[in-house]
């Protein structure tokens, strides 16, 4: 039997990526906002449709995600804002989503994870981390908030459950063209998702358990070591 998998933001196209990559080898609940483009995924994978920035979704999608072990968390909200035009419910709006839900899902599902022998999880995380770019300040605080969850894993767990932060650089998706241009970001400068899902596969293939916590940046000009 293939063991589970749970994938956050699962119809975007890195999230799309993930499902048709990982299919083979795993048994995908998937998760999104939009319910329609979730029923156009694979046949076989799992669905449920749903806000994770509300906390009776996340109760829902644990419960119904139980028995996977391991997770993407990639869903990501990123909105382009002035700093001046933000205030802290906005700042609470970004971290629900790319923090907050990550950590409370892994709660959520620890016990579940824990059956992996390892666990794994891999957060989808951001080049802004280390050089935040105007306009993402909150997005990439946030960010590194979930990057310090992954980085904690180890140590709450006795090495039970692992896990990775791939951060990314420019990865060609409509999120990434609602506020770059092909003048501003060149299509050859950008990743493309399949790309990502394959190093996604990689180090959950158990071949870098080694370097669990580490933190791996993707990009046209950085792989995977190894690569």
């Amino acid at each position: 039997m293939k063991p589970s998998i749970l994938i956050t933001g699962a119809t975007g196209g890195i999230g799309r990526a993930l499902v048709s990559r990982l299919a083979d080898d795993f048994q995908i609940y998937a998760t999104g906002r939009n319910a329609d483009l979730l029923q156009t995924l694979p046949e076989g994978v799992h669905t449920l449709s749903g806000d994770l920035a509300s906390d009776v979704f996340r109760t829902q999608l644990s419960e119904w995600a139980t028995g996977v072990t391991s997770i993407v968390h990639n869903a990501g909200f990123a909105p382009n804002v002035s700093v001046e035009d933000t205030d802290s419910a906005f700042d609470r709006m970004v971290f629900e989503t790319n923090a907050i839900a990550p950590l409370d899902l892994t709660r959520k599902l620890q016990r579940s994870l824990l059956q992996g022998a390892p666990g794994r999880v891999v957060s989808i995380s951001s080049f802004a981390t280390h050089d935040p770019f105007p306009g993402f300040r909150a997005y990439a605080a946030s960010k590194s908030a979930l990057e310090s969850l992954v980085r904690s894993l180890p140590g709450e767990t006795d090495g039970r459950v692992i896990g990775f932060n791939v951060a990314l650089a420019a990865v060609e998706t409509p999120a990434l063209r609602a506020f770059a241009d092909t003048s501003m970001v060149p299509p050859e400068a950008a990743l493309d998702p399949c790309e990502v899902a394959a190093a996604v596969a990689k180090l959950l293939s158990g071949s870098f358990d080694a370097r669990a916590g580490e933190r791996f940046l993707l990009s046209v000009d950085h792989a995977l070591p190894g690569e």
